[in-house]
């Protein structure tokens, strides 16, 4: 009878590689945002990101790796990240820029070690290596190539002679870019668009409601990473993407904060902008929540929708869910969470959260359309009372005109109660109280 046999290293095959980052990372873009996360895991003030026709580079002045730390980040599937505290735990991110360029170096240094590091990847020997051993699989002959193998001959620490680090921080280098990886990084709007949506960026400086969100954002601990990015000659800071233009009247309200809590749990906060007018948002990049964890998105803007009893209200507001809950965990994909209970009941509260939401918009809107009709009937009476003077004898005018009045009375009456409470907020002036009550018209 054979002996039982048991799971050997040489079982796992050197094609793994490929699968995984080939599976987990479809989109080129994605590579930027597994180094860019691990920059933000390591508490960087700024970030650089530079593209050039053949390499990449992705810079941060974060604490850095020690000897013993960079020999850990080579592992594959391993991670001694805390999945509650970091964006990257699974072990692989470091590996994602297999399918995009032939090596990889990262250099790297703590502000208490004297040495600078590099870790050094050579994914073109590796893919070299697949190749050779498909050949082989192809002559009928078994493959000789396991994980292990491939990887021991491919990747190694070092100590960096050069110091390439001067101070503390990490700098990831991708060199000998494949062509059809380039052509996609080297589009600047396509680039920009993707890091404001996964990267934990400042507003701009203009947008009108920066501060009032900013502060919300201290209050909660919630940091934001300033990030630069060059492609070729151009160079610029890159900022979220809002903006007082997506508003059509440039932004008349200010942002609303919910929180979104199930059964005493707290899974965090969103911050919410209505459109001053009674329309979606022209910008169709921005209609919508985006959720987030670590800064980073989760899914799409048009993916709380379903939840909306009156969808065009999700096409109106723009805004943020950030999540602080510990467990809720990002999938690898970042297209929804880890299947737990946290998830469930997160996705429990979204209802009513929901709801708020829209008594707020709903409030808002019944608003602006009782502004929207004192302005039209204020307007009227003003062109009334002009030209009331000429026709003070002219009987049949006058007629018309009562009728006229009690026309317009009659459009201000179901928005009389809204209207009489932003009086009082906005302490509006006594003459405005006489039209919208309709209690006195002294021209008639």
């Amino acid at each position: 009878m054979p002996e039982r046999v048991t799971f050997r290293k040489e079982d796992i095959g050197g094609e793994i590689l490929p699968i995984l980052t080939t599976g987990l990372y479809r989109n080129k873009l994605d590579t930027l945002r597994e180094y860019v996360q691990n920059a933000i895991d390591a508490r960087s003030e700024h970030i650089e990101l530079v593209i050039d026709p053949d390499t990449i580079m992705v810079a941060d002045d974060g604490v850095g790796m020690s000897f013993d730390e960079a020999k850990k980040a080579i592992r594959l599937g391993i991670s001694e990240k805390s999945p509650l505290e970091n964006v990257g735990f699974r072990g692989i991110g470091i590996y994602s820029a297999f399918n995009l360029c032939d090596e990889l170096a990262i250099y790297t240094r703590t502000a208490e070690e004297p040495d600078c590091y590099i870790i050094h990847f050579d994914f073109k020997r590796i893919r070299e290596a697949l190749l050779e051993d498909q050949e082989r699989k192809k002559q009928g002959k078994p493959s000789s190539l396991y994980l292990e193998k491939l990887l021991e001959d491919a990747v190694y620490v070092d100590v960096d002679s050069d110091s390439t680090i001067a101070g503390h921080g990490t700098k990831a280098i991708m060199s000998g870019l494949l062509g059809e990886a380039y052509q996609e990084l080297n589009n600047w709007d396509k680039v920009v668009s993707y890091l404001q949506d996964v990267v934990p960026l400042p507003f701009r400086d203009d947008f009108k409601f920066a501060p009032i969100i900013m502060a919300k954002f201290a209050k909660e601990d919630y940091r934001v990473v300033p990030l630069t990015l060059q492609i070729g000659t151009k160079r610029s800071s890159i900022f979220r993407p809002y903006y007082n233009g997506i508003f059509a009247h440039g932004g008349e309200h200010p942002p609303e904060f919910f929180e979104i809590s199930e059964d005493k749990q707290r899974f965090g906060f969103a911050w919410v902008c209505i459109n001053d007018a009674r329309q979606v948002l022209k910008d169709t990049r921005l209609r919508g929540l985006l959720i987030k964890k670590y800064g980073f998105s989760i899914s799409g803007r048009n993916f709380l929708e379903p939840y909306f009893p009156r969808p065009i209200f999700n096409r109106r507001v723009t805004g943020e869910i950030i999540i602080k809950h510990r467990d809720l965990l990002p999938n690898a994909a970042r297209s929804d969470f880890e299947p737990n209970l946290a998830r469930q009941r997160f996705f429990q509260a979204l209802p009513n959260f929901i709801r708020k939401l829209s008594v707020w918009a709903n409030s808002i809107q019944e608003e602006d359309k009782a502004k929207e009709v004192l302005a039209k009937v204020s307007q009227r009476l003003r062109e009334i009372d002009r030209d009331l003077p000429a026709v003070r004898r002219d009987k049949e005018t006058l007629l018309k005109l009562n009728v006229e009045l009690h026309d317009l009375e009659s459009q201000l009456r179901p928005h009389t109660k809204i209207l009489k409470q932003i009086m009082i907020k906005e302490e509006v002036s006594s003459k405005s109280v006489e039209i919208v009550s309709g209690s006195e018209y002294p021209f008639c």
